[in-house]
């Protein structure tokens, strides 16, 4: 119980991270056809599917929600994601001034999914300009369900925004090999995967095992920019020694998960 709930604020965490970085840009409109470019990059690597991920943001600086509006928001974004909200494991933190509540729970495919709504009036904290922040996350683990992602990603960001528009939302698709593969090879995978979807390297990190490189494409319309540079496509890969496979993570914009 306690890892999962540590994971539910790891996950608000996270994309708190990632909503800072998101106001660098900007475009939010895929068609179907562009998300189906994540699908298409994974099938070029040859892995195996292990999972594949949708995290979703939102927040507003405009109102503040008391404990019965979040527990309402809550339970309309369980209805949605066809979770029971009466069976799912939650963490609440209820007062006059900051309203939490999360809960992880499963719909009937067995999507695994954490739904977070938090609430805060900076009013009376001595020294903040005031204000108010209302954040919504979802967050929404497929299993092996990659033909889903795209519907998936369209139901979450539609659930999303009846409470608040402008969600950010990043996609994940992790897989794995039977093996250990080289740096040289994971390097010509990658490679392989970014010539398939037209991307080109924007920038990379190796190190401890990992290889990491950030691409963009002009075949997904989502991106963000760092450092002036447009980002749209994540591939990470690492061998697992304990396991004795070697993983792939491809993430668009970026991978938004732990690897």
């Amino acid at each position: 119980m306690k890892r999962k709930i540590y994971y539910a604020v790891g996950v608000l965490t996270l994309l708190s991270i990632m909503f800072v970085l998101y106001q660098t840009e900007l475009v939010f409109d895929y068609n179907r056809g562009e998300k189906d470019i994540l699908v298409q990059a994974f099938n070029s690597s040859g892995a195996a599917i292990v999972e594949t991920n949708i995290n979703s943001y939102a927040a507003s600086t405009d109102m503040f929600l008391d404990q019965e509006e979040v527990t309402e928001t809550v339970k309309s974004l369980a209805l949605q994601m066809g979770v029971d909200f009466q069976d799912s494991e939650k963490v609440e933190n209820f007062n006059h001034d900051y309203n939490q509540l999360s809960i992880i729970g499963k719909n009937k495919q067995g999507d695994s999914t954490v739904i977070i709504v938090h609430s805060m009036d900076f009013t009376d904290i001595e020294g903040s300009d005031g204000g108010f922040e209302t954040n919504i996350v979802v967050d929404v683990t497929l299993g092996g369900g990659i033909e889903r992602l795209s519907d998936m990603q369209e139901r979450v960001k539609a659930a999303v925004e009846e409470h608040i528009q402008g969600v950010r939302a990043t996609l994940c698709i992790i897989g794995s090999y039977a093996d250990n593969i080289p740096e040289d090879s994971m390097e010509g995978i990658i490679n392989s995967v970014f010539q398939t979807v037209d991307a080109l390297e924007v920038e990379r990190a190796v190190y401890d095992g990992l290889i990491s490189i950030s691409a963009y494409t002009p075949r997904i319309g989502e991106y963000i920019e760092i450092g002036g540079n447009r980002i749209n496509l994540n591939v990470a890969m690492r061998y697992n020694s304990f396991e004795g496979r070697t993983y792939i993570w491809l993430g668009s914009p970026v991978i938004s998960l732990e690897y």
